[in-house]
C-alpha cells in the first residue's frame, strides 16, 4: 500500500474530493472531508488536475477553494498541534508528488491524536512519505539560494528565472528580500508561471499568470548586464584550479537543470 491510500474495502462506499493544488485547496478539502463525516477511512483526497479512473462505488466531490476554511484548518493544526507540524505539512504542500494531499489528510488526523510526537512517528508510512517530501523541499529551497542569478533589466529591475520541482517560491522572499531589500527584483518560476515580485518599500508580492511562456521569455537587458556577465565569466574562470577539475562531482554538487539559467555555462547568451 502506497503512502496517503488506504485499501478499499469490498461494498464499501468511498469519498474521493478532488481539490486545488495548493495548500489552501488541500486544507479545504480536509475541512469538508471532516465536516461531511463520512468515515475517514472512506475518504480520500486528491489532486483536480491529476487524471484518475473513475471506481465503482466511489463518490467523486469536487472541491472548491474556499481560503476561510483553509485558514481554519491552518489555525487548528498550529492551536491544537503546534508550529512544528504546521511547517512541516506546509513544506511537503509545496512538493509535486500526487500523493501528497491524502498523506497530509492522514498526517493531520493522527497530529490530532498524538500532537508534535507525530514527527517521530517514522514507522507510520504516511508520516516518513510527508517527510521526505519535506526534506526535498528544503533541498530545492538550498540549491536555488546557492545557484539563483540576477539579471539588469533595462527598467533597472534584477531578474531571474528558475525551474524548481517544487513550488517554492515563498521560500525564497525572505532570503532575497533581506539582502536585496534596496533593489527592485523579479524571481520567476517557469514551470508554474508564478513571478515574486520586490519592489523598494513596498515588500514582496506573489503573483500568478498563464500569459507568458517565461521559458522562451527575451527580457530587455541593460547596458551595464553585458559587462557584468563578462566579469562574472572572468571571475569563475580566475578561481577554478584546472588541475581539479572534476565533472563527476560537479554534476553531484550542481546537477543540470539548475545550470539553465546560470549564465556562467552559458557566457554567449
Amino acid at each position: 500500500m502506497q503512502p496517503g491510500r488506504e485499501e478499499k474495502m469490498d461494498g464499501t462506499e468511498r469519498y474521493i474530493y478532488l481539490c486545488e493544488d495548493s495548500i489552501e485547496g488541500i486544507f479545504t478539502a480536509v475541512y469538508d472531508a471532516f465536516a461531511e463525516r463520512h468515515g475517514h477511512g472512506r475518504n480520500h483526497i486528491k489532486i483536480a488536475s491529476q487524471y484518475y479512473n473513475q471506481e465503482l462505488l466511489t463518490t467523486y466531490i469536487t472541491v472548491l477553494t474556499d481560503y476561510e476554511k483553509a485558514v481554519k484548518v491552518a489555525r487548528t493544526i498550529q492551536d491544537k498541534i503546534g508550529d512544528d507540524v504546521y511547517e512541516f505539512i506546509q513544506k511537503a504542500s509545496v512538493s509535486a508528488d500526487v500523493e501528497k494531499a491524502d498523506a497530509i489528510y492522514r498526517v493531520i488526523i493522527l497530529a490530532l491524536k498524538m500532537g508534535k510526537k507525530v514527527l517521530s512517528y517514522l514507522t507510520e508510512p504516511n508520516v516518513a512519505f510527508l517527510m521526505e517530501l519535506e526534506r526535498s523541499t528544503n533541498n530545492e529551497i538550498q540549491k536555488l539560494l546557492q545557484f539563483l542569478r540576477f539579471e539588469e533589466l533595462k527598467n533597472g529591475f534584477l531578474f531571474a528565472r528558475i525551474n524548481p520541482k517544487c513550488a517554492i517560491l515563498p521560500y525564497l522572499a525572505e532570503h532575497f528580500s533581506d539582502r536585496f531589500s534596496g533593489e527592485n527584483w523579479i524571481i520567476v518560476d517557469t514551470v508554474r508561471g508564478s513571478m515574486l515580485i520586490h519592489e523598494i518599500d513596498k515588500g514582496c508580492s506573489l503573483m500568478t499568470t498563464n500569459d507568458l511562456d517565461f521559458d522562451s521569455f527575451t527580457p530587455e537587458y541593460s547596458e551595464n548586464e553585458e559587462l557584468w556577465r563578462k566579469l562574472w565569466k572572468t571571475f569563475v574562470d580566475s578561481i577554478a584550479i584546472k588541475e581539479r577539475i572534476n565533472p563527476r562531482l560537479q554534476m553531484q554538487m550542481l546537477p543540470l537543470r539548475f545550470r539553465k539559467y546560470m549564465k556562467e555555462f552559458h557566457p554567449d547568451q
